[in-house]
């Protein structure tokens, strides 16, 4: 009795992992799409800001006082703008793609490549985070007591490096980094659990 007890329990549990991947996909879908309406409303915010900071560069130039700090600050919201377009992008699989070989292929081994690719970006996008950590090292800045202490201990000047006619720590504009990192994992991890609901959908 206990041996088929273990014998059933076994059989069933590959099962139960595509079965709460299956079940957390449309939740996962709802997250990754809410989330996208906001990125690109930031992302269009960003691009308004830098659009406005070269005609303000324009007009104070063609009156003899040009605003030297506009270069810099449309550049840095051109750059948060792109990191967000990007998240948006991997949320709609709106990326560049060659999708001669998918679409030649049967819908079960098309299926399947979705889900590697998948995979692959979330092996990226694990390899970014743990560099990202290790760059911003969140645990070794709260040991430290002050800025300077951890740039002396770490020679990490990520929290104190100013950008150069703004005056402001360029961390602030690096944190679009791990909010990149953090958005796209949920986007594709979203697209994901949809792809194995649809493969588990064509083979019950």
């Amino acid at each position: 009795m206990q041996e088929t007890s273990t014998r059933d329990a076994r059989a069933m549990a590959p099962a139960l992992a595509p079965g709460r991947i299956v079940a957390c996909a449309p939740a996962l879908g709802r997250l990754s799409r809410a989330l996208a309406r906001i990125e690109a409303a930031v992302a269009g915010l960003a691009v308004f800001v830098v659009f406005s900071l070269l005609m303000a560069n324009v007009v104070s130039r063609s009156f003899g006082r040009p605003l030297i700090w506009t270069d810099e600050l449309a550049v840095n919201c051109m750059v948060w703008a792109a990191f967000i377009g990007a998240s948006v992008g991997l949320a709609h699989r709106q990326h560049i793609a060659v999708m001669l070989l998918p679409d030649m292929l049967p819908g079960r081994v098309g299926r399947a490549m979705a889900i590697a690719v998948d995979l692959s970006l979330l092996l990226f996008l694990g390899v970014l985070a743990v560099v990202l950590w290790r760059w911003f090292d969140p645990v070794g800045l709260l040991k430290a007591e002050t800025l300077e202490a951890f740039s002396a201990d770490t020679f990490n000047f990520i929290y104190q490096e100013p950008t150069v006619t703004l005056g402001v720590s360029k961390f602030w504009f690096w944190l679009v980094l791990p909010v990149f990192c953090l958005t796209a994992m949920l986007h594709v991890v979203a697209g994901l659990a949809a792809h194995v609901a649809e493969r588990g959908e064509a083979h019950p």
